[in-house]
């Protein structure tokens, strides 16, 4: 029987596909055995990537970034110049300030001068006016009297009396005696008429004075108000520029605005604890020069008191000497009644010159101490600066002194220059607590003062700085070195 060819057919497709398939696995199978050996083998050195060449900037390019680096470098240093020169600007503002306030209180000073000496050249020119008016008055009644006397007939009328030559002569006496008192009024009357004509030039003379006083105190004034004004606007012109200054560096130096914040003040801090270093060996410096010369002044004193009990002890030999002399004399001489008094023999005592008492700086003044003038000062720490400040929670100056040392019973002008001119002047090692000290623009001329502060011992101080600033506690370097020195 004969098979169907479709039959036939599809018996070979059947066994093809079978044997189709499994060449396939066996295929897979061998790539990946293939595949797996090749990943094992190591790499060759003719197959391995080839390095990236380097990065070699231009000589133009290495220039151009010398360049950026030192113009970067340049405006940090230029910004760091100018918050420094914007800081010593506000320091030199304050002293301006306060130099302008002292030439304030000079202005009023002198204008209270000006108007005492003028109330008292208009009182002498008043009483030169009354006195003139009096001695008018007598001569007035010299006249009349004289007038009132007669002609001819009253000087011979006493002729005719019984006492008639007598009485002639006696009225010819008192007329030469009124005529010279009559001589006498009117030259005094001329006298102070010339007095009262110069009293009334010197009253007038004052009253311009005055008016040129308060001109210049209104002046002065103006020109402090105007200084404190300059320096409280600079305050604020000078903190916003801080704050750019600030903004800028953090930018060229590649750090937060907080960090070169810190770095800014941090630096001003480190800057600042330089110069109180310096104030402070400048400060112990004064310190031992000030102990020396105490040092020196005990050895002094106790110098004179030793040569005082040698004078003593050799004038007590001496007296003793000359009583067993009298008393021996008298032993062997001839004796008397008992009324003898020896004491006619002894020499006369001397009267011992007062031996100087040491000046102590003034521990204890008649009506107080310096301690209490001490404490007033320290009293008023954190008391705000105000220029013409007298209390009693804002000072200036001039005006902390004036006051703390009224609690002695001193009285001090509210000007420092004034000050100066009315207290014992004094070396800087002769510094004592409650000593004056005292800063000028001419060391030399003690009439450009301009700051006073109060010495507390140990190269210290207390003063009311400046504007914007409190009384408070400083190193007599803190600043610039003093000039001047007083004691109340």
């Amino acid at each position: 029987m004969r098979t169907p060819p479709r039959a036939t057919s599809g018996g070979q497709v059947a066994s093809a596909g079978k044997t189709g398939r499994a060449g396939k696995v066996l295929l897979s199978g061998v790539l990946a055995i293939c595949l797996a050996g090749a990943m094992a083998v190591p790499t060759l050195p003719a197959e391995a990537a080839k390095p990236k060449p380097p990065v070699i900037p231009s000589k133009a390019a290495v220039e151009r970034a010398k360049q950026a680096a030192a113009s970067k470098a340049a405006q940090v240093a230029a910004i760091e110049r100018q918050l420094a020169a914007a800081n010593a600007r506000l320091e030199q503002l304050g002293i301006a300030s306060g130099v302008a306030a002292e030439a304030y209180n000079g202005a009023v000073y002198r204008l209270q001068q000006a108007k005492a000496e003028a109330a008292a050249a208009a009182a002498r020119a008043a009483e030169a006016q009354q006195t003139l008016t009096a001695q008018r008055q007598q001569i007035g009644r010299f006249a009349a009297a004289s007038y009132q006397g007669g002609g001819d007939v009253a000087k011979i009328a006493p002729l005719f009396t019984a006492d008639g030559p007598q009485d002639l002569l006696d009225q010819a006496g008192t007329a030469h005696s009124v005529s010279a008192a009559m001589q006498g009024s009117y030259l005094r009357f001329t006298a102070t008429q010339v007095m009262t004509n110069l009293f009334k030039v010197q009253a007038d003379q004052a009253v311009v004075k005055v008016k040129k006083a308060t001109d210049e105190a209104a002046r002065a004034k103006q020109a402090a108000e105007a200084a404190e004004a300059a320096q409280s606007a600079a305050v604020t012109t000078i903190g916003v520029q801080r704050k750019q200054s600030i903004s800028q560096l953090a930018t060229l130096q590649n750090i937060s605005v907080q960090v070169a914040d810190q770095r800014q003040r941090g630096l001003e801090e480190l800057a600042r604890q330089r110069a109180a270093a310096i104030a402070a060996k400048k400060a112990a410096e004064l310190k031992a020069r000030i102990a020396a010369r105490e040092a020196a002044e005990r050895r002094r004193e106790a110098a004179e008191r030793a040569r005082e009990a040698r004078e003593e002890a050799a004038e007590r030999a001496r007296e003793q000497k000359e009583q067993r002399e009298r008393e021996k004399q008298n032993s062997g001489g001839k004796k008397d009644d008992g009324r003898n008094d020896d004491s006619r023999n002894d020499p006369p005592k001397r009267d011992k010159p007062s031996k100087p008492s040491r000046d102590d700086g003034g521990s204890k003044n008649t009506r107080g101490g310096v301690q209490e003038v001490i404490d007033f000062a320290m009293r008023q720490r954190g008391d705000m600066y105000l220029w013409g400040g007298t209390g009693p929670d804002r000072w200036d100056c001039s005006g902390l002194t004036q006051a703390a040392w009224r609690q002695a019973g001193v009285q001090l002008p509210h000007y420092s220059v004034a000050q100066y001119e009315q207290i014992r002047h004094i070396d800087e090692d002769e510094l004592r607590p409650g000593d004056l000290i005292f800063w000028s623009l001419d060391p030399d001329d003690p009439g450009t003062i301009h700051h006073v502060g109060m010495y507390l011992g140990d190269g210290r101080m207390i003063h009311a700085p400046r504007s914007g600033k409190p009384v408070q506690i400083d190193s007599v370097y803190y600043w610039e070195p003093p000039d001047f020195f007083g004691r109340p």
